[in-house]
């Protein structure tokens, strides 16, 4: 009977044991939880450029419908209603059918996930999602400066900064 009690009591786990699988752990969590906050930041980015192409290649789309005509920026508005909406050969907004011909070339706007923002300036500043320049006709992402700086991000083609 005692070497069956001795037997049960040398199943278990020692406390040394126990601590060193803690440690071990600890180590592990330090070593992989860094990585997935910058896989993140690797998601919100890539998310930013393919937002970018979309919105990039439905204005060149636009431009081909309206007789190289690209969007103003009022045209736009901060909800892209040109983008977003019918219009006709002058890039009027409407709903009349055989008139208002071309479009929606986006059906809602894609939120900019630095600034969780879909709205569009022509300066960049904090809260304003995207940027069209109406000398290049190009629309660019927005973010902080120190957040550019952080993930290296191409602020001539890409983004546009504020402080």
């Amino acid at each position: 009977m005692r070497n069956s009690a001795k037997h049960a009591v040398s199943r278990g786990f020692t406390l040394v044991e126990i601590l060193i699988v803690v440690v071990i752990l600890g180590i592990l969590a330090a070593i992989v939880v860094p990585q997935f906050a910058n896989a993140s930041q690797s998601a919100q980015s890539s998310s930013l450029k393919g937002s970018l192409q979309v919105i990039r290649s439905q204005i060149e789309l636009y431009h081909t419908h309206h007789d190289s005509t690209y969007p103003t920026l009022l045209q736009l508005g901060a909800a892209w209603n040109v983008l977003t909406s019918r219009t006709d050969a002058a890039g009027n907004v409407g709903a009349v059918a055989g008139v208002h011909i071309y479009g929606p070339y986006i059906k809602k706007m894609p939120v900019n996930p630095f600034e969780d923002s879909e709205t569009v300036s022509d300066t960049a500043a904090a809260g304003v999602g995207w940027v069209y320049d109406e000398t290049n006709y190009k629309v660019y992402g927005v973010m902080h400066i120190d957040k550019a700086t952080e993930l290296d991000m191409d602020t001539t083609n890409v983004v546009r900064t504020y402080n």
